[in-house]
């Protein structure tokens, strides 16, 4: 496999369409989401030849929009309990929280469907049968069965679910399959999750022993502890994230057509701080932009402080508040900028060139059949904050 597509293409579109989302309120995204998807399905190829997206950010507004009529409600019922219950409003979110839990499941295979049927390779398009409801249900099993087993039933768990997935997958007429086992990935990855436990219960001690030797036991946990509960998972997930890849590359399987990853942990480790790093200079040159406005505006900000204080809205209040806000938004967009950049193409860039794909002419008996899914998936992932991909 190669990937064609050019970095300052791909980063240009990224910043053009998030300066859009701006006057837009943020809508402009399934115009930008459509514009991604279709640079990198068009510059990914096997044997020279291409993919085609062929979703359109119509279709993903449409889902959105019918995500939040399926949400609202539910957030509204959930604020009306809580002031009718009184006493009982903490529990008041329990079953809003299982439900969300549930939707979250269901809608990350509605949406995987909605992708795999708006590709298209050599004129035939993928696509999937089976129930989002079917599949949840197993994922919330498997993830109970993972919770209460210290995560030793993961492999298991990932191989069950993405057997399900791709057994339900066809290339046109071709059906999928996924041939990884739970046993294969915990031999590849057992040592992680070793190492990662030892970490964890190694920081519980080290951050005990801390806590003894210093006279505020208060505030070394307020520094310390949560430090170290943060560092572990992240130090190890690139290097989960790289074994568990490779392992669903290996698996994968359309009739005869087989695939073999040769991806490297340290193309995950390279992405991850070349992330970390630039997110860094971001928010220095937004930490100096901030402190040279407060340098200047100092004193206009005092009296529009003073305004406001006493019920007065000036001008330069408004302008103000504005600024900031603008501020504020063109962080959260850089970032966003950031990450779909090196964790979107820059990812994808890396699993499609370290991809082989074997017995390719097996499939061009593909018959097309299929018909495109609907968009409700792709919707409630999107409503829901799920990370559904580029």
């Amino acid at each position: 496999m190669s990937f064609s597509g050019r970095p300052g293409e791909f980063l240009k579109m990224l910043i053009s369409g998030s300066l859009y989302q701006i006057p837009t309120f943020g809508f402009y995204r399934f115009w930008l989401i459509t514009k991604l998807r279709r640079h990198l399905w068009a510059n990914t190829r096997i044997e020279g030849e291409s993919f085609e997206y062929t979703g359109t950010a119509k279709e993903l507004l449409i889902g959105f929009l019918i995500a939040l009529a399926i949400l609202v409600p539910l957030y509204i019922a959930y604020f009306v309990a809580t002031l009718t219950l009184d006493g009982l409003a903490a529990f008041a979110s329990i079953p809003l929280i299982l439900l969300m839990y549930v939707l979250l499941h269901f809608g990350s295979y509605r949406a995987r469907k909605y992708r795999a049927t708006r590709t298209v390779f050599r004129g035939v398009r993928f696509w999937m049968k089976g129930s989002g409801w079917a599949y949840a249900f197993r994922a919330v099993l498997w993830d109970l069965v993972t919770l209460f087993t210290l995560g030793l039933a993961l492999p298991w768990a990932m191989a069950s679910l993405e057997r399900y997935r791709m057994r339900h997958t066809y290339f046109g007429s071709i059906q999928g399959d996924f041939t990884g086992t739970g046993g294969s990935l915990f031999k590849r990855a057992w040592w992680v999750w070793a190492l990662g436990i030892g970490m964890f219960i190694g920081s519980f001690f080290l951050s005990a022993a801390l806590l003894h030797a210093a006279g505020s036991k208060e505030e070394m946990a307020a520094q310390f502890v949560p430090t170290l509960l943060i560092l572990v998972p992240l130090a190890l997930s690139p290097l989960a994230m790289a074994i568990f890849t490779r392992w669903q590359i290996d698996g994968l399987r359309f009739g005869e057509a087989t695939a073999v990853s040769r991806l490297r942990a340290g193309a995950f480790y390279g992405l991850f701080f070349k992330m970390m790093f630039s997110s860094i200079g971001i928010l220095i040159v937004f930490a100096v932009i901030i402190g040279l406005a407060a340098l200047f505006l100092s004193s206009i900000a005092q009296e529009a402080f003073i305004a406001l204080q006493l019920g007065e809205i000036t001008w330069t209040a408004i302008s103000l508040i504005v600024f900031g806000a603008l501020v504020y938004l063109a962080l959260f967009l850089s970032m966003g900028v950031i990450q779909r950049y090196f964790y979107g193409r820059g990812l994808w860039a890396a699993i499609i060139t370290t991809t082989t794909v074997s017995n390719l002419h097996s499939v061009s008996t593909a018959a097309a059949t299929g018909r495109p899914a609907g968009t409700v998936g792709e919707g409630l992932a999107d409503a829901l904050d799920f990370n559904v991909g580029i």
